[in-house]
């Protein structure tokens, strides 16, 4: 990944962290959607919620975001990140391997992405995802692909969000037990404008 990953990171970090902080005042606290754009013009949308995962109820961010435009020394990049609070309560679940540019699980398809769209069939992909350790409690999961690149599954996903779809299910299979998952449903029937305003230039 070519642009300001470390910029867009920190910001995230400072979002995670205030997810945290409302957490803790908080036993469940209210989804809530919120917009963002970095100065390099890359631009997020990110879904805050908690929901049960192995069992125990986490907190964790979806976030959507999107660089249309390219430049000779940055590519811009689409693509969806999860960011998961508390991940000590979810052993065995085995985060580290997804850790890092050498993580073990580098090659394997353990990110499983469903469109639900009315009236019509599921849109379903398994594909690849990175990780990284953003914090001492927290772990974050990504997918992307450069926003310009005719065709990705990124892009089909984000453009589906954009169009028809009412919900999305993001599936991360625990690479040393199939059975053991965690699963992130986000609602989107009401956001496919703030989707379009996401993806405004792309070609």
């Amino acid at each position: 990944m070519i642009f300001s990953v470390g910029a867009a990171r920190a910001c995230l970090f400072v979002l995670f962290g205030s997810l945290a902080l409302t957490c803790a005042a908080q036993t469940v606290p209210p989804a809530k959607w919120e917009t963002s754009k970095l100065d390099n013009g890359t631009r997020y949308l990110s879904y805050h919620s908690t929901a049960p995962q192995l069992g125990k109820p986490t907190p964790f961010i979806v976030n959507f975001f999107c660089s249309p435009f390219s430049t000779k020394t940055e590519k811009g990049m689409l693509g969806i990140e999860i960011y998961v609070d508390n991940v000590a309560a979810l052993k065995p679940f085995k985060f580290d391997d997804f850790d890092g540019p050498d993580a073990a699980t580098n090659g394997k398809k353990l990110l499983r992405i469903t469109v639900n769209r009315p009236g019509k069939p599921a849109f379903v992909a398994d594909t690849m995802l990175s990780g990284w350790t953003p914090g001492p409690k927290n772990f974050a999961f990504g997918t992307s692909e450069e926003s310009q690149r005719a065709k990705s599954t990124e892009k089909t996903v984000l453009q589906a969000l954009a169009d028809d779809a009412e919900s999305l299910q993001l599936t991360i299979t625990d690479p040393r037990n199939a059975k053991l998952k965690l699963e992130f449903t986000v609602p989107v029937t009401d956001k496919r404008s703030e989707f379009k305003s996401l993806l405004a230039g792309l070609k």
